[in-house]
């Protein structure tokens, strides 16, 4: 016998709650074309997921809709409206669970207690032990009845059962276990390693003869291989965190794992891409030991009309305008859907005219691009040009306030380069610096700041360790210094200066400074261990966008 899943999912939608602009390439008869098109946005979702309830039901089969994680930040709706108008939508949308992403811990564990209390659906993290949280702190996450955590009792993680006909299917959350590395959860909030919290909960479901198990996690395409390696038994795992595009998209000159990186030991893959653009629809038939037999189905970008298609930088014509549209309307993979009209209101008259009245508000003007990339390379010899000027709107915040001494970002919080003309609050908050943290001033021994600057290069760099990515390069104001990568560990950094009104002084490793950094930075992430060794921390009220916008808006060109 076999039991078909009608599933939907998506990930990592970060506050998109409007159509983004994706760049495909296509070929026909063997011309190639640039096509860019509006996809996604949460109206088309809703409409995306009430047809395929609409095929399960006519197919007499269950149906899921499923987030992974990292519903928080991302755009204007976030840093305006914080997760309220993500919960608010996502509940219109018959949700029938979430796991919970780093992004959701950015600004502690209160925000992710208000988002849980406001959804109608079940919130997973089952690998977060809450056994030492604090019941008597300002908004708890343990006395949510639809927050599915670690149970310590049974040593696994708490479930979701659903049916699936005459078995059990189960929903297992399990979210990133390396999260006070990457985000702001509180210290009483504990993550248990995700493999081995898997093996727990998939052995007791097994003797409890459930053999259907999907696992919701956030983990990473590359964590959820391995989990699929470690753990035998598991029958999907529907991903977030890498938006990455699981399946084949060569053909739309979009990078994805193929169709054979959808599977490892007998378990399915899936993953639908990022910035809700895109959603996973597919069934899924399953035999009675809970493998996936087949695959029908997959991500599919959502599409409407409004479209452009250029080869060589120009317009096409319309009769090769016919002809890529006919490719359109059968190309895997591209899915032409209408807004949901409720969803749609809603965004237009609760929510997008706050962000218009932002994109009308001008800054100031670029009287040249600036570019960003995240290291330093062939192109951008010193990096970024445009984090050391967020440094600097970092360092006149501060200053305004305490004496400081220096400013520090890491560059994974500069989100695009800017090009030349007038600059918005919305551009700023919107895209620039659009994740929604406060700024920290500090006071550090130079000694410590020292191996803070080593410790995030040798992250960004892989050098002695596999770090976490290259967005923790450190970016500065009024400090600079020289990293030999070959170097023994510790003495990699040298001839660190910071500027005051006599000129360029050598750091003395004794002496005590103050700095400015995001909330996040100073949390000791992605290789800043060392700025655990600061103290006096002040919040000094501003976001890294308002500290921007203030500096910005203080020149008539920024450049």
């Amino acid at each position: 016998m076999t039991y078909s899943l009608y599933l939907a999912h998506i990930n990592d939608t970060h506050s998109h709650f409007e159509p983004t602009l994706v760049h495909f390439e296509v070929t026909i008869n063997q011309e190639v074309y640039q096509v860019d098109a509006y996809c996604g946005g949460y109206a088309r979702l809703a409409t995306a997921v009430k047809q395929h309830h609409a095929l399960a039901t006519q197919n007499n089969s269950s149906s899921l809709f499923l987030h992974a994680g990292d519903s928080f930040q991302g755009s204007l709706y976030f840093s305006q409206f914080k997760g309220e108008a993500n919960a608010h939508l996502l509940n219109l949308m018959s949700v029938d669970a979430m796991t919970i992403g780093n992004h959701e811990f950015d600004l502690g564990n209160a925000p992710v207690s208000k988002f849980v209390d406001q959804v109608n659906f079940p919130c997973l993290a089952g690998n977060m032990d809450l056994s030492h949280e604090d019941q008597q702190k300002h908004l708890p996450l343990a006395p949510h009845n639809n927050l599915y955590y670690y149970n310590n009792e049974l040593a696994i993680a708490n479930y979701l059962l659903k049916p699936l006909g005459d078995q059990q299917l189960a929903i297992v959350g399990i979210t990133h276990d390396q999260m006070h590395n990457i985000g702001c959860p509180d210290a009483d909030c504990h993550f248990l390693n995700a493999i081995k919290t898997t093996q727990a909960t998939v052995k007791h479901l097994k003797q409890q003869g459930i053999n259907h198990i999907v696992i919701l996690s956030h983990l990473g395409y590359d964590g959820d291989i391995a989990l699929a390696k470690a753990v035998t038994g598991i029958s999907v795992i529907v991903g977030g965190h890498s938006h990455t595009l699981t399946g084949e998209f060569d053909h739309l000159g979009l990078a994805s794992t193929g169709n054979n990186g959808q599977w490892q030991n007998e378990c399915l893959i899936l993953q639908a891409g990022k910035h809700a653009e895109s959603i996973g629809l597919s069934c899924l038939h399953f035999d009675k030991n809970g493998k996936v037999i087949e695959l029908e189905g997959g991500t599919q970008f959502l599409i409407d009309d409004n479209w452009q298609a250029k080869q060589n930088g120009q317009i096409v014509c319309n009769e090769t305008r016919r002809l890529i549209s006919d490719y359109l309307a059968t190309a895997p993979g591209l899915l032409k859907c209408s807004d949901d009209q409720q969803i749609s209101e809603i965004i237009n008259q609760q929510y997008r005219p706050v962000v218009e009245q932002m994109k009308s508000q001008l800054v100031t003007m670029l009287s040249q691009p600036l570019r960003h990339s995240r290291m330093p390379n062939k192109e951008l010899p010193n990096g970024s040009e445009i984090a050391p000027l967020i440094c600097q709107g970092f360092y006149q915040a501060s200053a305004a306030k305490l004496p400081t001494d220096f400013a520090l970002h890491n560059a994974g919080g500069v989100r695009v380069s800017l090009k030349a003309g007038p600059l918005s609050k919305a551009d700023i908050c919107g895209r620039l610096l659009p994740f929604e943290i406060t700024l920290m001033s500090y006071l550090i021994k130079g000694e410590d700041l020292a191996m803070a600057i080593e410790g995030a290069i040798n992250n960004a760099t892989n050098n002695g360790l596999m770090g976490t990515g290259d967005g923790s390069f450190p970016y500065f104001y009024k400090l600079r210094y020289s990293y030999q990568a070959h170097k023994p560990p510790g003495q990699r950094v040298s001839q660190i200066k910071l500027e005051d009104e006599q000129g360029w002084q050598a750091l003395q490793p004794q002496r005590v400074y103050r700095g400015v950094s995001s909330a996040y930075t100073l949390a000791g992430k992605e290789g800043y261990d060392a700025l655990l060794n600061s103290w006096e921390h002040h919040d000094l009220e501003l976001s890294m966008s308002d500290s921007f916008v203030a500096f910005a808006s203080s020149k008539q060109y920024l450049v």
